[in-house]
């Protein structure tokens, strides 16, 4: 290689760094210290994150599940499925790190079973960054994490709530290292189906939203708003409110619902929220009847948009799929574990450094 070519413009590589993968910048660190501040700068992980990411793995999912090891499962176009084992148990005692779910790259999971340690965890880097004590962790009342991204100031988010005797709601900002307690006037019932990870009623990502029903009001969409931090209720479109049954999902981050007989997704228009029909194509029929006799053991539902291919996730680790140009329903993965958390493929440096007071934890 001539030698002329080691000295580019530090702009070109920056543009370079920013299609590199996060195993390969690490490495690059090491080189000088005007890269190693650059590669470690807000502006640059938030820039890799967004560019690497949409060039490399648009149209693949993440999926975590145990067995007698935490394991990272990614699928491509809904049918290639690649294993790739990330955690052995953290202790003698065999713990499997539980894991409450993922957005954006990182993942929250507890390192205990006492839930003293929640952390983030990136397994791109192989480092979790543990949280700071959650205000309204009680020994008397379960507290449950929800973990999400706010577009609006780029930074990582985790909503802590409790449902039972005396509700409460707090929010972990990651760029703040802080929790806050929120104020939310919603009632506390409408949590009940966000608890569980093996819910049927599981919740669907959308941007900088969380979106789930209630079994209560099957007609109400719940949602959480990781930029203005609050709860809000959103009404199904109109001609299925009639419906007994269903189904959320994500299409290219809109928010759609399905019924046996048509699609909708939810767009936003001059600041204002509307429901439009998307498909109402004779295939949803045989999609819907699918999701009938296997919904109630999945905890998520998949749409690759580029192949046309819905993907199942079940609570015993099995891994469905309907292709629908082909029509062609099979299984990707049997039941020989559990899965439980179902994100977008995305690399990301977030966790790569510090502030005072936080506390890293790497692995092997």
């Amino acid at each position: 290689m001539n030698n002329t070519s080691l000295y580019l413009p530090f702009d070109i590589w920056t543009q370079i760094f920013a299609l590199l993968s996060v195993e390969t910048l690490v490495r690059c660190r090491a080189v000088c210290a005007s890269w190693r501040a650059y590669i470690e700068s807000p502006s640059f992980i938030s820039k890799h994150r967004n560019l690497y990411n949409k060039h490399h793995f648009k149209h693949s999912h993440l999926i975590l599940g145990y067995s007698t090891r935490l394991d990272l499962h990614r699928v491509t176009n809904g049918r290639r499925f690649t294993t790739l084992a990330f955690l052995p148990p953290f202790s003698a005692h065999v713990f499997i790190p539980w894991i409450y779910g993922g957005c954006n790259g990182l993942f929250l999971i507890t390192l205990n079973f006492d839930q003293d340690y929640i952390c983030l965890w990136n397994p791109f880097l192989r480092k979790s960054l543990i949280l700071p004590p959650c205000p309204i962790v009680s020994r008397f009342q379960s507290v449950h994490y929800v973990i999400g991204f706010s577009t609006s100031c780029d930074d990582y988010k985790v909503l802590a709530y409790r449902t039972k005797y005396k509700p409460a709601m707090a929010v972990y900002s990651l760029r703040n290292h802080i929790w806050t307690i929120k104020i939310n006037p919603m009632n506390a019932d409408a949590w009940t189906s966000l608890r569980t990870p093996f819910s049927r009623n599981k919740y669907v990502y959308c941007g900088w939203m969380i979106y789930w029903f209630t079994e209560s009001d099957p007609g109400i969409i719940r949602s959480f708003d990781f930029n203005l931090e609050e709860f809000n209720n959103l009404a199904v479109p109109e001609p299925l409110k009639e419906c007994k049954m269903l189904v959320l999902f994500a299409i290219d981050e809109l928010l759609a619902v399905m019924s046996s007989s048509c699609i909708w997704i939810l767009e936003k228009y001059d600041g204002e929220y509307t429901w439009r029909e998307w498909c109402s194509e004779s295939w949803i029929k045989t999609v819907f009847d699918i999701f009938k006799e296997h919904y109630i053991s999945t905890i998520k539902v998949l749409f690759v948009e580029e192949t046309n291919t819905f993907l199942m996730i079940g609570v015993n680790g099995s891994v469905h799929f309907y292709q629908v140009t082909s029509a062609v329903f099979g299984m990707l993965r049997n039941g020989a574990g559990y899965f439980l958390a179902v994100i977008d493929y995305v690399e990301t440096l977030a966790l790569l450094t510090g502030t005072e007071g936080m506390t890293f934890q790497t692995f092997p």
